[in-house]
């Protein structure tokens, strides 16, 4: 009862935007009908709870277990559901499990499998004409509600943005190298996240929603590719894509701006929040890079030293 009431109360969900009012109404009762819908709340919710209470990892990651093991069941026979609402719990579903994903160190590429996990469902349902419970937050309509709140935002610091551009340009001997297009296609795409920030937070916020919709519908092999541990080329840019997303902290948080209602406020611990948790995927994955390619990794390192000592030194002021 009181993770639940927490997930109510105090950590619903931001996204898709504007949709809190599904996030504390129509998905919690969904949820009394949906086991994998409330094991994933009640997982997110204790994870929310760990910077207070670090006892509580082992339910978090119970419920967590859970979810993901009756989730995946479930959409294995997607296409064999029979209602709608079904199809929407298990939409609601991969939002919890990708927000919990914020909140583990390792938790990445669970992030970006259950994103797609989303477009999976959602394409499913569009083919059936059912009404998605999110349907009218999907699309541009997002990027259309956050533009008035990024018109005019000051641009990131110069000497940020400098130091991306070197640091992703820096990967692309490796990226253009025989047999790397995926890799190719994913350094394009961060290049441009970083270089639009020298334009403006219109911009480079939608270049971002590109690289999110490039990899959301990259064929499975492909994406295998990008997330694959043992590929050293991934992890780099990986850690460069969260590098990117730390300096333009000041532009993403305009995403709590366009909440339609707010969460209670919650006494600060240790900050384990989203923006805490995408420090943590830098610190793991700056880890996995080998000696022989740490040389291409010095950004991110910086990146990550100026989040162990000040969580908000990018302009980061939500936490």
């Amino acid at each position: 009862m009181r993770f639940f009431q927490h997930f109510l109360i105090q950590c619903y969900p931001h996204h898709p935007l504007g949709s809190e009012h599904l996030w504390t109404h129509e998905i919690p009762c969904l949820s009394q009908k949906y086991d994998y819908l409330m094991h994933s709340i009640l997982g997110y919710s204790a994870s929310q709870l760990i910077g207070s209470d670090p006892s509580l990892i082992e339910p978090a990651m119970a419920h967590r277990l859970k979810a993901i093991k009756a989730v995946k069941r479930a959409l294995a026979e997607a296409p064999r559901a029979n209602t709608f609402e079904e199809g929407n719990a298990l939409m609601a579903t991969c939002f919890a499990l990708t927000f919990q994903s914020v909140l583990l160190d390792d938790g990445m590429v669970e992030y970006m499998t259950f994103v797609r996990g989303i477009v999976i469902v959602a394409i499913q349902m569009y083919i059936k004409g059912a009404k998605l419970i999110f349907g009218e937050y999907l699309g541009d309509a997002p990027a259309e509600l956050l533009r008035p709140h990024l018109e005019g935002l000051k641009l990131v610091e110069k000497e940020w943005v400098d130091a991306a551009v070197r640091g992703i340009k820096g990967l692309e001997p490796l990226c253009k190298a025989e047999g790397r297009e995926v890799e190719g296609q994913y350094w394009e795409k961060l290049l441009a996240m970083a270089e639009k920030l020298y334009v403006g937070a219109v911009d480079a916020y939608e270049a971002l929603r590109q690289h999110y919709t490039w990899w959301m519908m990259l064929p499975h092999d492909h994406f295998q590719r990008v997330i694959d541990p043992s590929n050293q080329l991934g992890i780099l840019l990986a850690t460069h894509w969260i590098s990117v997303k730390s300096i333009m902290a000041t532009i993403t948080e305009m995403e709590h701006k366009c909440r339609t209602k707010e969460p209670e406020k919650q006494p600060q611990t240790d900050k384990h929040d989203a923006w805490q948790g995408i420090g943590k995927w830098l610190r793991y994955l700056n880890r996995k890079v080998d000696a022989e390619h740490r040389q291409y990794n010095a950004w991110p390192f910086w990146v990550e030293a100026q989040l162990d000592e000040d969580a908000g030194c990018f302009g980061r002021t939500i936490f």
